[in-house]
């Protein structure tokens, strides 16, 4: 390419990947979400014992509050769409409560994993679900 012809795919190039980089950051949010989900859902198979790996809950309680730390980070300007409503960024602040209640929540189940306490594993697992479902009860679509 030479003299304007350059300059028009450079700036065609540019709008690629700006549609790319949207694109990108969706699925990257879809696929961290579909983590958190299925290390929630181990979880709930070693507590309801239908697995035999009670050795593993660190494993999913550690996972989940790393990932935890992370979310408020996927919903950037720009990457609306999939099953987040518009109400994320027409709510930042409460969004963001919500957010920090799960990360907390999750902190708690991960002390609570090495507890030897099935009693508080158990209730710091339910807090977890249900900073889950506030999140999604007002920015997930079903």
């Amino acid at each position: 390419m030479r003299g304007r012809d350059w300059l028009i795919g450079l700036v065609a190039l540019g709008a690629a990947s700006a549609a790319t980089a949207s694109e990108g950051e969706l699925e990257y949010r879809e696929h961290t979400m579909e983590a958190i989900g299925g290390h929630m859902q181990a979880a709930v198979d070693i507590l309801r014992q239908k697995v035999p790996h009670a050795s593993h809950m660190t494993i999913h309680a550690d996972a989940l509050a790393a990932l935890s730390g992370i979310v408020g980070t996927l919903f950037p300007e720009g990457s609306e769409g999939g099953d987040a409503l518009p109400a994320i960024w027409e709510e930042p602040e409460d969004f963001a409560g919500r957010v920090e209640a799960m990360r907390e929540a999750a902190t708690a189940f991960s002390a609570a994993a090495r507890s030897n306490d099935d009693a508080a594993l158990g209730q710091a697992f339910q807090a977890l679900g249900q900073s889950c479902k506030g999140c999604h009860d007002n920015y997930r679509a079903d």
